[in-house]
């Protein structure tokens, strides 16, 4: 007779199916909705706030989200300036924030001052939340080298695919990089500070409207450990899907490794050359201007992305593992009501030294 031998991972399945089954009846009929307010304000422009209301996952109406009857109150420097006015509902079909209504300030606050923003809705408690505007560093000087690095990337497919049947058009067999160092000076505070940073390439726009398209560009900041320790994550990119000012990767720091209230940022990007079809067999490489944006974030905002920070669920078994706490400001309620403000810089890259009828990879 053949013995039959079983390993640990097939006697662990097998108990999990021989284990009891346990059926728990959970009662959610005195469960009463909370007000979900979410914000995030910037200085001199009108302030924007969405509210909705909390539901149960096993409500499967697509406006849950929706809350009648509801009025945002603005108040600045402890101050009452307005009740917001309502600027829409979001109606779009098979859309998250479908029901999700959205408020609109006229007046416009300023660095420095402090916001608070209060709501009310018929059988709710009442929410409120406050941030001030935080103070952006100053950009004292931008430095930059380039370098080739034969570092393979997710572009070199399509670089190959694109112009590789093109003749007298011949593709760099490296890459080209850029490295940055971006001298910062934070303002005086006892309390830490928070940025991100961003670069954007100013594309020419075929709109009369805009003067540039601004296109985010990757950042590599392995080289600087001022990185190490903040958020990696696209819930900030999600916060400003709609707005092209913020397009492209945002990255994170403190002021923690600041001396004397300076830091200089070490970090590289690409793709900052922008390919010209002239016309079928030949094209021309620009270097259109760079655009260095960095945002002082206030401690609130910084904290919601900390809590947020990896929450993917293709990296988890999110089915089985334990509930993470998002953080919230918003007294009463959930969601988070924070504040940003930036300081731009704008540089030109060199002109490309590949030569005629070379394009960068």
């Amino acid at each position: 007779m053949k013995k039959i031998i079983f390993g640990p991972a097939l006697i662990f399945f097998l108990t999990l199916l021989l284990a009891c089954e346990r059926q728990l009846d959970v009662d959610f009929s005195n469960e009463k909705p909370l007000i979900v307010m979410n914000g995030i304000i910037e200085p001199d422009v009108p302030i924007t706030v969405s509210i909705s209301k909390s539901f149960l996952f096993t409500d499967t109406d697509s406006t849950a989200p929706y809350l009648k009857d509801v009025s945002v109150e603005l108040h600045i420097n402890n101050k009452l300036v307005e009740k917001m006015q309502l600027a829409g509902v979001d109606s779009t079909k098979q859309s998250s924030r479908r029901g999700v209504s959205y408020f609109r300030s006229v007046t416009h606050a300023k660095i420095g001052d402090r916001v608070r923003l209060e709501a009310k809705a018929p059988g709710l408690e009442t929410v409120w939340a406050e941030t001030v505007i935080p103070t952006p560093p100053t950009i004292e000087k931008v430095d930059t080298t380039t370098y080739i690095t034969p570092v393979q990337s997710g572009n070199d497919s399509y670089y190959y695919g694109y112009y590789g049947n093109v003749p007298n058009v011949t593709v760099e067999p490296f890459f080209r990089m850029m490295r940055l160092h971006i001298g910062l000076r934070a303002p005086k505070s006892n309390e830490p500070n928070y940025f991100g940073l961003r670069i954007s390439k100013l594309a020419p726009s075929s709109s009369p409207d805009y003067e540039y398209v601004p296109l985010g560009l990757f950042i590599d900041t392995q080289e600087d450990p001022i990185f190490a320790n903040d958020p990696k994550n696209s819930f900030f990119d999600a916060i400003f899907e709609k707005n092209s000012r913020y397009s492209g990767s945002l990255v994170f720091f403190t002021d923690n490794l600041f001396k004397n209230g300076a830091y200089a940022l070490n970090v590289s990007t690409m793709g900052y050359y922008t390919v010209v079809e002239i016309n079928e067999e030949d094209y021309e490489v620009r270097n259109p201007p760079l655009e260095i944006i960095v945002s002082a974030l206030s401690p609130e905002l910084y904290r919601y992305l900390k809590s947020t920070e990896g929450r993917r669920y293709d990296d988890e078994l999110y089915f089985i593992s334990e509930p993470k706490v998002t953080f919230t400001n918003v007294n009463n309620g959930i969601g988070v009501v924070g504040a940003i403000s930036d300081v731009r810089k704008r540089i030109r890259p060199a002109l490309y030294p590949g030569g005629k009828n070379t394009v960068p990879r």
